[in-house]
């Protein structure tokens, strides 16, 4: 099951930080219900990308950080 974001949430995505960003919808995937693989964080991050909101670069760095 995908998360998918309605114009408010990307509206609002848009007044924070990528780091915040990033934070919030790896939270969102996490939560929800049944299954969820690593297609899941990448089609939600492919969304945000598609809407401009962040880069593939952005999301590389954020993970490239998590890994420290």
């Amino acid at each position: 099951m995908s998360v998918k974001f309605d114009v408010q949430t990307l509206e609002r995505f848009r007044t924070m930080t990528p780091q915040e960003i990033y934070r919030e919808v790896t939270d969102a995937v996490h939560q929800v219900d049944g299954p969820r693989g690593s297609e899941d964080f990448v089609d939600a991050l492919d969304s945000l990308v598609d809407e401009g909101i962040l880069t593939w670069d952005q999301i590389q760095n954020f993970e490239s950080e998590e890994d420290n």
